[in-house]
């Protein structure tokens, strides 16, 4: 399961702060669980989860745009939906210096998370970045277009650039380090849009083309947009906002989407490849804000903004005719 950026703009630390103290504290300062409820069945229902961590980890205060710094215990939030990693290449990452870069990787091995993105020493930087899922080692090749003009105190510190050949030789790189399927997780896109530029879709079918990448996700934009099958390869050009609360009001940034990819093996070749890939729609609920999904009424959205939601979006992620090359809706019970 890949999902789109946890973005915690101020509000939604508030919205916490409010729901741990409801809650009686229980030893917490802050209680993401009603933010990130509704994702719960969907990774649950995969082998494993992966989401994109937008911000660092601070300290208090915490900071909003333009440089975020949230507070450690969402990772424990997401770990209890069933999050098993994040990717932390996005144009935030060092939004904090080194020191949010260390203590978002601490916070994360804390709670047993899988992460790359970013990283501690030169030498973590080169070493392919692959976890073991049900016993198949699934490597994840993450970067960002951007630091938002900020300078990594290393050029290895963080995972920047989109430069095709570079992601393609890492992706080779992890495949010979045992990586059975390897995945792009790209911070890539304009802002607000419901289509790719240019640049991002040659991005994603030259990497399709490469033959080096089972699956191409993208995030970024704060918006969702197409999934598209090329040359036998998925790309998904942009999963949305997980979670967010921006201050610009379009409904584009309260939108998203979460995409789950089945791997099959060849029975020949032994070549994985996807065999099934699914995807549910959502909207983020106003105060308090809530992921609520919008394939089926819920008591998370009034139906007449589900229905719209939901029929905006599907027209978004068909618009290169990804249903008709099977892409699948994703529906838990």
């Amino acid at each position: 399961m890949v999902t789109g950026d946890v973005l915690l703009h101020p509000q939604l630390l508030d919205e916490a702060k409010t729901a741990a103290q409801s809650a009686g504290g229980n030893g917490k300062d802050f209680d993401f669980a009603p933010l990130l409820e509704g994702l719960t069945p969907y990774a649950q229902d995969a082998d494993v989860a992966l989401c994109n961590l937008e911000t660092p980890i601070g300290t208090e205060p915490y900071s909003g745009y333009p440089r975020f710094t949230v507070p450690a215990q969402i990772l424990s939030d997401l770990k209890d939906v069933g999050y098993d990693g994040c990717t932390t290449a996005t144009n935030h990452t060092v939004d904090a210096g080194t020191g949010g870069v260390n203590r978002t990787l601490d916070a994360l091995q804390d709670q047993g998370l899988f992460a790359t993105g970013s990283y501690r020493t030169q030498k973590d930087s080169q070493k392919p970045s692959i976890m073991d899922v049900e016993g198949v080692k699934l490597g994840v090749v993450a970067s960002t277009y951007s630091l938002n003009g900020l300078a990594a105190a290393s050029d290895w510190q963080v995972d920047t650039g989109v430069d095709t050949t570079r992601l393609i030789s890492r992706a080779k790189a992890a495949k010979k380090a045992g990586a059975q399927i390897v995945v792009a997780a790209i911070h890539d896109g304009t802002e607000y849009t419901d289509r790719p530029s240019i640049k991002q879709r040659e991005l994603g079918q030259t990497l399709a083309e490469s033959g080096a990448f089972n699956l191409i996700y993208m995030h970024h934009t704060h918006s969702v947009l197409p999934i598209e099958k090329h040359d036998g390869t998925w790309i998904v050009y942009g999963l949305g906002n997980s979670v967010a609360k921006h201050a610009t009001p379009t409904i584009l940034n309260r939108e998203g989407i979460s995409v789950k990819a089945t791997f099959g093996a060849d029975a020949k070749t032994g070549a994985w490849e996807v065999s099934n890939l699914q995807w549910v729609p959502h909207q983020l609920s106003t105060a308090p804000v809530k992921w609520c999904q919008v394939f089926e009424p819920s008591q998370c959205l009034p139906a007449k903004e589900a229905k719209a939601s939901l029929a905006r979006t599907t027209e978004t992620v068909d618009a290169y005719g990804a249903i008709d090359d099977g892409l699948k809706p994703w529906k838990v019970d």
